[in-house]
């Protein structure tokens, strides 16, 4: 009988399922030189007992799989139900960044979205790395402290969280409070002294990401001394077509917003066709900010004045926190790394006084 410890052994599973501790190693790195029923045998008791092999007898595996895992969580799906692509063009600039840089560092990366509940999610991703799929892993994840990264955390299983600041896993992202201030104190040296702010949401809720940018849209507000209307902080749903409503909403009214911030280029564009159904002036009546800077900010009208998200920069740092994770660079004294994002000023917003 298997003595239950903290962490089980290789030879733990071996003795669960009836064969030695040899074969359930070439299970786990040479599944191809096992025969197909002591192959399924030995998987199906690793998957039963949730089995992740140390990270210190995978670092002495000869041949890794030179392959990424790039995870999106469920709350990071497509944001519309048309299709079954990303519709937000930041995370496909994400992914083609990442794909960018693990090529040039001789990995392949393997892009996935998870779906179902946190048990289903941490039973799929545990499948990959103990089957030797992905050597590692990005996650794509909204909410921090997240129950799943928690536990393979716990399992040693490396990953790296991109995009969203968790003091609990390692990350990279952007100064998305410091950027937002610069938005504010922009907008008002061009005279803006009614600014609105508009996050986006999912499922009636914000990511972190967001909740650090209204953050930022607060504390600069008071700083300037403006007075900061519950009226004019709405959420829209990432769309283009919730930008067109809320401009519309906000600027159909006598006392209106004379700047309105919004939370993607996505649903600034919506803002920008809003405004000109209303026959509202940009910037000269209402100013409009978006964030990614987008290619297509400088041909839409008037061109946007957007955040820049150094997507690349974050991208070559994800992925060499992650080979240092793995043995393959020398280790540094951080793996969590906060980029600066800057304000791209286009003619969307009053020039400055």
């Amino acid at each position: 009988m298997v003595k239950r410890t903290d962490r089980l052994t290789i030879k733990d599973v071996a003795q669960l399922a009836g064969v030695s501790f040899q074969t359930v190693s070439l299970v786990i790195n040479h599944p191809e030189k096992v025969a197909e029923k002591t192959l399924r045998r030995v998987q199906e008791v690793i998957q039963s007992v949730n089995f992740v092999p140390s990270m210190a007898a995978r670092s002495m595996r000869q041949i890794r799989t030179k392959t990424l895992g790039c995870i999106f969580f469920c709350e990071r799906a497509s944001y519309d139900d048309r299709t079954f692509q990303i519709q937000d063009t930041y995370w496909n600039s994400v992914v083609q960044m990442l794909s960018r840089v693990a090529d040039s560092k001789g990995y392949t990366l393997l892009q996935r979205h998870q779906s179902g509940d946190d048990a289903s999610m941490l039973a799929e991703i545990r499948e990959m790395f103990n089957s030797g799929r992905i050597d590692a892993m990005i996650a794509i994840v909204e909410n921090t402290s997240h129950p799943v990264l928690l536990q393979l955390q716990k399992d040693g299983i490396p990953f790296i969280v991109f995009g969203t600041h968790d003091p609990s896993f390692p990350n990279v992202t952007q100064s998305n409070y410091e950027v937002t201030k610069k938005i504010v104190n922009h907008l008002h040296a061009g005279g803006c002294k009614r600014i609105a702010f508009i996050s986006g949401a999912r499922n009636g809720k914000t990511n972190q990401d967001v909740n650090e940018r209204i953050s930022g849209y607060r504390d600069a507000m008071q700083k300037i001394g403006l007075k900061v209307e519950s009226k004019w902080m709405l959420s829209g749903d990432w769309s283009f077509a919730s930008g067109h409503s809320i401009a519309q909403q906000l600027c159909s009214k006598k006392l209106r917003p004379d700047a309105l911030i919004f939370a993607s280029d996505r649903m600034a564009l919506g803002a920008l066709k809003g405004l000109h159904d209303l026959g509202i002036k940009i910037p000269s009546e209402v100013s409009v900010v978006g964030y990614d800077n987008m290619q297509y900010d400088d041909y839409c009208i008037p061109p946007l004045t957007s955040v820049h998200s150094p997507i690349y920069g974050m991208a070559l740092s994800a992925i060499d926190i992650l080979l240092r994770k793995i043995g393959e660079l020398p280790q540094l004294d951080t793996d969590q790394i906060v980029f600066a994002a800057e304000i791209v000023v286009r003619e969307s917003t009053r020039p400055i006084l």
